[in-house]
């Protein structure tokens, strides 16, 4: 299965397509990008007395889903995301990763998971357009390279494990990892790492196909529909979006997120969506660690 093809994270496009057009139901929203995608260049939509056509509607389209990945602004959603990386490479890797450590680690990944596809959908609508803005494309290639490389360094340097206890090796390997995260934070988003730290961290994305100008961006707009599509046959709109929405999520019922749901999307980027709470297991393991550590030799 090629990336993104599971389509997990589809409902953030029909949330994106009701915002455009806040008049519009959920069902007609769907049918609104359903069409967008697969219908002839001179399709037209009317809403009250005015007409969009596909262009316009591509080009809202994109602006809302990259809109919809940042909260406060583009330098404190980077901010953010790197603060709750790192904390996620110290929690997975002091010495013991319990249930809550790996929550806090999947429910990360996933969020990254969701604003890429999001990302990526702006990206390709854009290319579709064959726009001359040609700031708002790298912008957009940059932001998914980050993002494709945070998933990577979380991926690489965490266990996939829950409720067990964490080496020595482990802990040497995360604690450059964690101070290069916190670093970057200095930096403005559009930091880059060199092709010798991506390769000796193995997150080097600089070449991957789908961000060419070579990739067929139109073709993969209508594969990624026609598939979601299949995934809907014989499935209520509304069964699917239950079923689709992320944990923690409740489905979009407005044109607008709830002031509460983007609390909880920024406190989840800051850290502090999971309350850490006493364990047992891992307080042991961590006075084991501090009574046979040099002092100060810790992550942080």
């Amino acid at each position: 299965m090629g990336r993104y093809e599971n389509c997990a994270h589809f409902d953030a496009l029909y949330d994106a397509t009701e915002n455009c057009f806040p008049a519009v139901s959920r069902q007609n929203a769907c049918t609104i990008l359903r069409e967008v995608i697969l219908a002839p260049d001179d399709y037209t939509v009317e809403f009250g007395n005015k007409t969009y056509d596909k262009p316009e509607i591509m080009d809202k389209l994109a602006k809302e889903l990259t809109l919809s990945c940042v909260y406060e602004s583009p330098e404190q959603t980077h901010y953010d995301i790197l603060e709750n990386a790192a904390n996620i490479i110290k929690h997975m890797n002091d010495g013991y990763i319990t249930r809550e450590d790996y929550e806090e680690r999947s429910e990360f990944l996933e969020m990254i998971e969701r604003y890429e596809f999001t990302l990526f959908t702006a990206f390709c609508l854009l290319r579709a357009l064959d726009t001359d803005d040609t700031s708002r494309l790298e912008e957009l290639r940059l932001n998914i390279t980050r993002l494709r490389e945070i998933h990577d360094l979380i991926s690489n340097y965490t266990r996939d494990e829950t409720d067990t206890e964490v080496g020595r090796e482990d802990y040497e390997r995360a604690k450059p990892i964690y101070k290069m995260l916190k670093s970057l934070q200095s930096l403005g988003y559009d930091y880059n790492f060199s092709p010798k730290e991506r390769a000796s961290l193995d997150i080097d994305h600089e070449d991957d196909t789908d961000l060419t100008d070579s990739f067929n961006a139109v073709n993969w707009l209508k594969r990624i529909m026609l598939l979601e599509l299949r995934l809907e046959v014989g499935t209520p709109v509304e069964v699917r979006e239950t079923a689709a929405a992320p944990q923690n999520e409740a489905p979009q019922e407005s044109s607008a997120p709830a002031n509460d749901d983007i609390s909880e999307r920024i406190a989840l980027l800051r850290g502090t969506y999971n309350k850490r709470r006493f364990d047992k297991n891992r307080f042991l393991v961590l006075e084991k660690a501090k009574a046979s550590s040099p002092s100060g030799d810790n992550i942080d």
